[in-house]
This record gives structure tokens, sequence and C-alpha cells, in this order.
């Protein structure tokens, strides 16, 4: 891809502010996030323009009141959020010391696994300095290679490159959730056509959950009612009765109450979670100590 005409990161803080000023509704979007950034409402669109051209897709649509983001600036929102993070964590990675770890992984493990994994290390004879990176899939494994992560964890069934070293972990359940009176639980057994004519609550498109998911239950014309980011969100779209939701849980977790669930596992496959690490850093033992304790977190 071609350079870039202009300041990345600027330009990324201006499109992210002005997704901000959309999605709390209302005309004037581009006068509010130009105000927000201290420029004339002008310079913000050749800023937007200008990222637009370099990603070669519209990144919005509509006008006034009706305008918002089409699919290409959904997903470059994803990322460009991420980056920004990233960039404004720099003075502290440079100025962190040598016993600074960082760890990138998916939603379910910085939810479920991740803080007792922390807490275990934070409190040993020997004190680490540990920062979290959410971030699933290729992602997680492209922080780990580039040295922008120490140690990863990534859901199975991608392929884990040969100069990056894996352990595993556990292997997830998934949970079907719906409301304790919801019809489809009172089936005795539940096929995929059953859980694909009820409207669904699930995560956005990178979400491996969601693929896994629709994988089995799109070819039988299953649809997607509500997307959300996240478990909490998803979980109270399904007390409001809006649909059922799937949730991915380790071992030894469970769904919270109101809610009724049932485990179909065996109806979408299991996923396995795995450490990952490059090769020189396998090795060092307090990446070694890290990934004992995510597994005995995982497996107990």
């Amino acid at each position: 891809m071609q350079s870039y005409p202009g300041d990345l990161l600027l330009h990324l803080e201006s499109f992210l502010a002005l997704l901000a000023r959309v999605r709390s509704g209302g005309p004037g979007a581009f006068d509010r996030a130009a105000a927000e950034l201290h420029v004339d409402r002008s310079v913000l669109r050749r800023r937007i323009q200008t990222l637009t051209a370099w990603v070669g897709a519209d990144l919005l649509r509509g006008r006034g009141a009706s305008l918002q983001l089409t699919s290409a600036g959904l997903r470059l929102a994803g990322r460009a959020e991420r980056l920004v993070a990233a960039a404004r964590e720099l003075p502290a990675v440079a100025a962190a010391g040598p016993d600074r770890v960082v760890i990138a992984c998916t939603g379910t493990v910085t939810t479920e696994l991740l803080p007792r994994t922390l807490l275990d290390l934070e409190r040993g004879p020997a004190r680490l300095q540990l920062a979290v990176r959410r971030a699933g899939g290729a992602l997680c494994e492209s922080l780990v290679r580039g040295g922008e992560a120490d140690l990863g964890v990534v859901r199975g069934g991608t392929a884990i490159a040969r100069d990056l070293e894996a352990a595993h972990l556990a292997d997830d359940r998934l949970w079907l959730v719906a409301p304790r009176s919801h019809a489809l639980l009172a089936r005795r057994r539940i096929g995929l056509a059953d859980i694909a004519s009820a409207p669904l609550v699930l995560y956005g498109e990178a979400s491996r959950t969601r693929a896994r998911v629709m994988e089995r239950l799109a070819p039988l014309g299953a649809s997607i009612r509500v997307e959300v980011d996240g478990k909490a969100a998803a979980l109270q779209y399904v007390r409001l009765g809006f649909g059922v939701a799937f949730i991915s849980l380790l071992p030894g977790q469970r769904i919270p109450a109101p809610h009724a669930a049932r485990d179909v596992t065996a109806l979408f496959g299991k996923s396995g979670f795995f450490a990952i690490a490059r090769r020189p850093r396998w090795s060092d033992p307090t990446i070694r100590r890290i990934v004992d304790s995510l597994v005995r977190h995982a497996t107990g």
C-alpha cells in the first residue's frame, strides 16, 4: 500500500472524534467534531477525504442527522482506536523497565482468565509490571511477532505460525443464553435449526465467536438482530428479550443470573485457547512463569 500522504495518526484521531459525534446523534457532527479538535470544519473534511482516498472505500454515508459509518468505516474505526491508544502508550512503553511484560489476548481471556492471573503474578515474590492489550486472532499474532507484545493468547482454529511457540491452555464451552422463560430452553433437545429460527444477539465482524456460530447457522437462515461489543452488552439485550446470545467461557465459568444457559458446544465444536510467544522469548523464565499461571487458572 502507498505511503500515507499526511499525518496518519492525526487523521485517525480526527476520524475517531467525528465518529464519537456521529454516534451521539443529531445534526452537525462535522461542526461539533471540528470544534472539539479546534480546527475549521473544512480542515476536518479534508482530513476525512484524505483518509477515505487512502483506504480506497467510502467511510461515511448520508449527511446531517442521517450521517453514519459504512461497513468500511466501522472496520477502520476498530483498528484506529487500537492504533491511537497504542500511540498514546508509547512514552510509557519507552520508559518502562526490563520487568515490564505486555500481554495481548482475546476478550474472553481478558475478562474471564487474566484478572486472576495478573493478581497471582503481581503478588508473587518477583513482582512484574504487566500491561494488557486486547487483540484477537491475526492481530494478536502480529503484535507478538513484531515484538509489541511479549506474550499472546489466541483461540485455536487459526494456524499458528512456525516462528512462534505455543502452549494449549484450555478448551472453551459455548453457551446459548436466553431468559429463563424462553421457549427454546424449555425443549429437551435443541438443534441448529431451532437456534437459527431465533433472533440472534452477536458480536462484531471481527469476533471469532460470531464466525463460529454463523458458519453453522447462516446456511439455515439465521439472522443477527442486534450486533454488540462484548458479553455484558449481549447479556443486557438478552435480558430485555431482544434475542438469544452465545457466550464462550473457560472451564469453571458460568453465566451470571438471572440468565439461563444451555451448553451447545457439541453443536458448534470446541475452540481451544493457546499462549503464544516468539521463540527467543518463550524460554525466558518470566514468560514461562506467566504461561504456567495461565494454564493453572484456565484448567482450575
